[in-house]
């Protein structure tokens, strides 16, 4: 049951839409956040919706502010702020922010900070050091001929405005701090970033994607006040939310749950001009089924300019298959042809979702048509079946997105 402490204060209105687990939407003002309820104005009638029903609470109006700040600070709860002035010690990092003002945590609490301001030349390296395991300290520099970015891996025991002070091979060194892109901290062996998820996620109006995940929330006034994971009470006024996501622990993403099955046949139909002209491991490698990235591995779902940071990419003709156990109650996705290829001609690709021995959804999905939206029920089922297959007997553009595919935990299954 998701732990949030939350005080029944009444705020000043505001507009927001209330996603409930039944899939139920609600409009109206926010009035009051208790322990056990949300409260809105819906039509002019007070509504009471139990809080554990609810999966998110979103501010539509709040409008995406570009960030001022150009560094960047990465919890290891997978909370990101940008800020100015990061300072670490031995024991400590500190750091301003212009949303939740002064931040200090434990050394323990920050993955990584970025210390320059974004490169997009340098954007898949850069992600590709965060996702690294090292027991040690990466410290990334900007290659000097502006190609991309090299490391040193040692230890980084102090970081100020001017010197980052690295000790590699025994020896300190002070770095200009003017020259270290970022550093990713190292972490101990098993350990994983963002392990333990969050109560709440509180998602700001920074354009870059800010997110602050806590413990527990409260509502005081305009502000709203969150027990950060690092143990720091954090207020941020009520107008810089976007959404305030309480899904933790009720959803499973499909493309985080190991598959039961996952089978290629191979990008052309048999019998067609290229068929066989790729050896199947060559085929499979190439185009295989991916997560929560595109075919060519390199960058996010898009749907008509709709980023997704989790979903399944199939190329047909593939099926894949999971077990469910009889744990889930719906799955909620987008589906349509990736924008990396669907405005590339009219064609198409088949799309059948199986549980058990049930279709729930067929259909021809086109380059052409609108992305999607599905709610699928799963109550009852035991294995869900996905099968993309070539839906005009053409396997160009056949880039099928499954975005942002979650599965509702059913209420009465842990």
């Amino acid at each position: 049951m998701l732990v949030l402490t939350l005080l029944a204060v009444l705020l000043a209105p505001t507009d927001s839409k209330i996603s409930m687990l039944d899939g139920q939407t609600h409009n109206g003002v926010l009035l009051a956040i208790s322990q056990t309820d949300v409260e809105i104005t819906e039509k002019g009638a007070l509504v009471e919706l139990p809080i554990d029903d609810v999966m998110a609470i979103e501010f539509p109006v709040a409008a995406a502010a570009v960030s001022a700040e150009t560094q960047v600070l990465h919890f290891s709860d997978g909370s990101q702020l940008h800020g100015t002035s990061i300072a670490r010690t031995a024991k400590a990092l500190t750091a301003q922010t212009g949303l939740c003002g002064a931040i200090e945590a434990k050394v323990d609490a920050i993955h990584a900070v970025r210390l320059q301001a974004d490169n997009p030349s340098y954007t898949q390296q850069w992600n590709t050091f965060l996702k690294r395991n090292s027991e040690k300290d990466n410290l990334v520099v900007a290659k000097r001929d502006g190609s991309g970015l090299d490391f040193l891996a040692g230890i980084v025991s102090n970081v100020t405005s001017d010197n980052v002070e690295f000790l590699l091979d025994g020896e300190t060194i002070p770095v200009p701090a003017e020259r270290v892109y970022g550093i990713v901290f190292g972490r101990p062996a098993g350990s994983k970033t963002g392990a333990g998820g969050p109560d709440v996620a509180v998602q700001l109006t920074s354009i870059a994607g800010d997110v602050l995940n806590a413990k527990t929330i409260m509502l005081e006034g305009d502000q709203v006040k969150a027990e950060s994971a690092w143990g720091q009470l954090v207020s941020v006024p009520l107008n810089q939310l976007q959404k305030i996501d309480l899904s933790s622990g009720r959803i499973q993403f499909l493309s985080e749950m190991p598959a039961l099955m996952e089978r290629f046949d191979g990008i052309d139909p048999e019998n067609s001009l290229f068929a066989g002209l790729i050896a199947p491991e060559q085929q499979k490698l190439l185009f295989g089924p991916q997560r929560n990235m595109t075919i060519e591995r390199q960058s996010r779902l898009r749907l008509r300019g709709r980023e997704f940071s989790k979903g399944l990419c199939i190329h047909s003709r593939s099926e894949m298959q999971w077990e469910l156990d009889k744990r889930f109650s719906a799955m909620d996705c987008v589906v349509g042809i990736d924008d990396e290829v669907a405005f590339n001609g009219s064609h198409a690709v088949s799309l059948k979702i199986t549980g058990d021995d049930n279709v729930l959804f067929e259909q021809l999905i086109a380059t052409t048509d609108d992305p999607v939206p599905l709610r699928l029920s799963l109550d009852g089922i035991s294995t869900l079946t996905i099968l993309v297959d070539f839906g005009d007997g053409s396997s160009v553009c056949d880039w099928l997105d499954i975005a942002d595919a979650r599965l509702i935990i059913a209420k009465d299954k842990p």
